[in-house]
């Protein structure tokens, strides 16, 4: 191993992006902190586990009491939310639900860690492919995977402490059914014009929970890159999130026009229907 790691926090812990990573430091004999909202079912000697509601201030303001004594190698945040709904019949109580889930959290957090990291530290936050641009009827996703690359980008100019923007495609995970139940009001909205739209984003949830990359492949990119010299500021996993990232290059009204004919060659219809 490059670099010694003794003490890691990860938040929200339940992920199963974070399972294997949190046995493979703790065969490393790493003190693992671990906040999730849910209590982890792992039993591990060296893992110490914290109730921790990233949605609420408050919560977030009590886990981080409990840690005064101790100074962290390492930060990484994998809560994560996404709502989806027309742009038309968003609103900003929904926004801000997202917002406060994947952005204001970390906002929250970086602020509580600037004296419990070392300055040779690395704060990690999983991001998606959502950030990289458009992904129709998912803007409140895509705007907090955005600003939170913002943020983080902000915050190593301005501290200097590392930060690194770990952007996956559809990774096979619990995260589906767990957004198809969030959002069950939102579907409703789904009507009309908009209604192949919200049979298509369902079915789609519910396939990706099988069809994306295994979240141990995320597991072990996170686990490499803590040993690392030099990390990178932005990872891209998954040939989706590749795709994603090589569109991104491109802008303006050609661009929508493209993202839109896909989504009509995806949902029979939309445009026509019009």
């Amino acid at each position: 191993m490059s670099k010694n790691l003794k003490n890691v926090l990860i938040i929200a812990a339940t992920s199963d992006m974070a399972q294997k990573l949190i046995k493979k430091l703790s065969d490393d004999n790493v003190e693992i902190y671990a906040g999730s909202r849910n209590i982890l079912s792992l039993d591990l000697p060296n893992l110490h586990k914290f109730s921790l509601d990233v949605s609420d201030s408050k919560s977030i303001e009590n886990f981080f009491s409990n840690l005064d004594n101790v100074l962290f190698d390492a930060v990484i945040c994998f809560q994560g939310l996404a709502i989806v709904s027309p742009v038309e019949f968003l609103s900003e109580d929904e926004l801000l639900r997202q917002l406060n889930v994947s952005t204001f959290s970390l906002l929250n957090i970086l602020k509580k860690i600037k004296n419990k990291i070392r300055k040779n530290g690395l704060v990690i936050n999983i991001s998606s492919m959502s950030g990289f641009g458009i992904f129709p009827f998912l803007a409140p996703y895509s705007i907090s995977k955005a600003s939170s690359d913002i943020l983080l980008a902000c915050y190593e100019i301005e501290t200097g402490i590392k930060t690194v923007s770990i952007k996956p495609g559809v990774v096979s995970t619990k995260f589906w059914k767990y957004c198809i139940d969030e959002n069950k009001d939102n579907f409703s909205a789904f009507k009309g014009e908009y209604e192949n739209a919200g049979k298509f984003l369902i079915n789609n949830a519910r396939k990706n929970a099988n069809k994306g990359i295994h979240p141990d492949k995320v597991s072990d990119l996170i686990y490499k890159i803590l040993y690392s010299k030099n990390p990178k500021f932005s990872y891209t996993i998954g040939k989706d999130a590749k795709i994603a990232a090589f569109f991104s290059l491109f802008k303006g009204r050609t661009l929508l026009k493209a993202v839109r004919k896909i989504l009509n060659k995806r949902i029979k219809g939309y445009i026509n229907d019009r």
